[in-house]
């Protein structure tokens, strides 16, 4: 299907022996070097190309090879943002969407909901719905409905201050591998900077360097993800475990609005699994944020009851696709769904270990 859109004979590239292992071996672009990097510059030379550098990218290909790899990988890209803009990825098929269609009614609670999600909530600020704002009981809505679909994102970057989740196994892979690549030899004192990371290259390849700059700006700020679909789960799975925001700390809409509304009325100078005795963490104390500045304050005690919590949650379910269109295979690939676990035990102590040359970010 690939070559019927692009072209016959677009995968028809002549590879190096050594290419799997080059790309089989974490970190190959900085450790092959000396003979290979001679190698390199001289099939380079002889290809009347001009020698890039031979560190980042070790793979040998003549001109005519590496013309063809280039274009494979931007078609690639071009299919995959044609598949998620289709109606496979993006139905539009909610009852949010035939809300906007006039052909559904919210019932109450989802109406209420929508007021606190665009209100008190303040959740569209950042989601954004098409609407204005109004934070006070005495405002009045005087925006113009959305035209079109709104994608309820605003496509920025934002710290809200979560904690570290210490579930994610990168903390304990702190250990050479057969390949004698360590994943993170900072172990727990690692603070994920989120932009801020990029911005420095440690995250994947920053194009500008001039950025560098304004990398502690960003620091702790993860892209907005859509609302859309965030209430999602398979439909024969009533148990089906979510996990949300950048790192997955949070297990479910209700802690996630939870959090919004209370990470400051409930906050503890403590990592995960160590709240204070008489606490119970996710409800009445929310640990330390993982990256302590540039932090959004535009939510953390936004004053909402329980009941209001639970009517913003309800109308995060008119967001969910399949309502118009319902998917006739939502539950192919779900296999058995297995019982909700217990939670895990509390984490180690945190290491106090230094960060390694090149990871120090600066003082949070």
């Amino acid at each position: 299907m690939f070559e019927l859109a692009w072209g016959e004979g677009s995968f028809d590239i002549t590879w190096p022996a050594d290419t799997e292992t080059i790309c089989s071996t974490p970190e190959g672009a900085a450790v092959f070097n000396g003979t290979r990097n001679a190698l390199h510059q001289h099939l380079a030379g002889l290809s009347g190309t001009r020698a890039s550098d031979p560190a980042a990218m070790p793979v040998a290909l003549g001109r005519g090879d590496r013309t063809k790899a280039d274009n494979v990988f931007d078609h690639w890209g071009l299919a995959l943002r044609a598949f998620e803009a289709s109606a496979n990825v993006s139905a539009f098929s909610s009852k949010f969407d035939a809300f906007l269609a006039g052909s559904y009614t919210l019932t109450s609670d989802e109406q209420a909901g929508y007021n606190l999600f665009r209100g008190k909530g303040n959740c569209n600020s950042c989601h954004l719905d098409g609407r204005g704002t109004t934070l006070k009981s005495d405002q009045t809505d005087t925006s113009s409905a959305p035209g079109g679909a709104p994608l309820f994102t605003c496509f920025g970057s934002a710290n809200e201050g979560l904690p570290r989740n210490p579930s994610i196994p990168f903390y304990y892979e702190t250990e050479p591998d057969g390949f004698h690549y360590t994943p993170n030899p900072a172990g727990f004192a690692f603070k994920d900077l989120g932009m801020g990371l990029f911005l420095r290259s440690l995250s994947g390849n920053n194009p500008n360097t001039d950025w560098i700059q304004y990398a502690p700006s960003v620091d702790g700020q993860m892209q907005v993800s859509s609302a859309r679909n965030a209430a999602m789960t398979p439909p024969n799975c009533p148990n089906f475990q979510k996990a949300f925001f950048h790192n997955g700390y949070v297990k479910s809409l209700k802690e996630l609005v939870h959090f919004y509304n209370t990470r400051d009325v409930f906050a503890y100078p403590v990592q995960s699994g160590h709240c204070p005795p008489g606490t119970i963490e996710k409800v009445t104390c929310w640990p330390e944020p993982e990256v302590k500045n540039n932090i959004d304050m535009t939510s953390g005690n936004l004053g909402l009851t329980d009941h209001e919590e639970d009517l913003i949650v309800i109308f995060l379910g008119t967001l969910t696709d399949g309502f118009t269109t319902p998917y006739p295979d939502a539950d192919k690939y779900t296999g058995s769904c297995l019982p909700p676990t217990a939670l895990s035990p509390p984490p180690p102590p945190l290491s106090a270990a230094p960060f390694p040359p090149g990871l120090t970010p600066p003082p949070l």
